[in-house]
């Protein structure tokens, strides 16, 4: 199950403690012992990356079966008692309102006669209207502009809070000027860098990886909130891989220094993806801001 083990670690990588799993089309298993040996299978591979494989809630059901409206017992009762398990598994999650505000820019567009708008979920802390703020990121100096409307759910608010899926209006800014990937933030609070020092796990190939090593001067795509960037990887200087020319293989744990292709703001202590070809091959931890 590589996709599964992919998940699973992308899952524990950006922060997930507890997670539902559902196992669909049950209805398609003639042998029942199969379902049994599927669970106990799951249960041990959640034990492997962390989540709690024993008390975890897996759900044995069928969505055709709840569509259709057949089978209730596998089908309309299973998402029933699905939905009850994320309500009573699955934590409130904490909100950082005390923290400077920061939204990543998901998604951008223009409303005729008002201006640019520029969406996305907030990370933390808490935006008034009319706040001033800066666009960083993707370039070297930051845009500054002012928020002069917000929408969360449709509904025109006077602050957009950590959680929110929110629309920010801002003053004089043109569309093609917000690219996604850009952090809205206080005046300030908020720097874009183009190097870090970075310790990653590189995944094996049953994890969905890459079937085989690396060598230095890497070069893949980097993932880091909603930007996606060109990264460019090397071995830190005077270290044992710079000296020995040592190539990274799938299961390595390493520490290797990140170059980015255009500035991203980003903080010690984050965490990223990096992708190739349509799959991911590492994950990673910035352990230090060099540029």
């Amino acid at each position: 199950m590589p996709q599964t083990r992919e998940h699973l670690l992308l899952a524990r990588q950006v922060g997930v403690k507890r997670i539902v799993v559902f196992v669909n089309k049950v209805d398609a298993v003639e042998d029942k012992e199969m379902l049994e040996l599927v669970e106990m299978e799951m249960r041990e591979l959640l034990s492997t990356y962390g989540f709690e494989g024993e008390d975890t809630p897996i759900i044995l059901g069928s969505a055709l079966c709840a569509i259709e409206g057949r089978q209730p017992d596998i089908g309309v009762e299973k998402i029933d008692e699905l939905l009850e398990a994320v309500d009573t598994w699955i934590p409130q999650p904490e909100r950082q309102m005390d923290k400077p505000f920061l939204m990543s820019v998901e998604d951008v567009f223009s409303i005729p006669g008002r201006g640019t708008v520029a969406s996305g979920r907030v990370e933390r802390g808490v935006l008034k209207k009319d706040s001033e703020v800066e666009l960083v990121g993707k370039n070297k100096a930051p845009i500054k502009t002012k928020v002069t409307d917000i929408e969360t759910f449709k509904k025109s608010c006077d602050e957009s809070r950590a959680g929110d899926n929110s629309g920010l209006l801002l003053r004089g800014v043109k569309r093609e000027d917000v690219i996604r990937g850009m952090i809205i933030s206080l005046p300030g609070k908020c720097k874009a860098h183009t190097k870090f020092l970075t310790s990653m796990y590189v995944l094996t190939k049953e994890e969905g990886g890459r079937h085989t090593g690396f060598h230095n001067n890497y070069k893949p795509q980097l993932y880091i909130r909603t930007a996606d960037e060109a990264a460019h990887l090397t071995w830190p200087e005077g270290s044992e891989g710079e000296k020995e020319d040592s190539m990274v293989m799938p299961g390595d744990n390493v520490e290797m220094t990140c170059a980015l292709h255009k500035p991203l703001a980003i903080e010690q202590g984050q965490r990223f993806n990096i992708r190739e070809g349509g799959r991911t091959v590492a994950t990673g931890l910035i352990t230090r801001i060099l540029e």
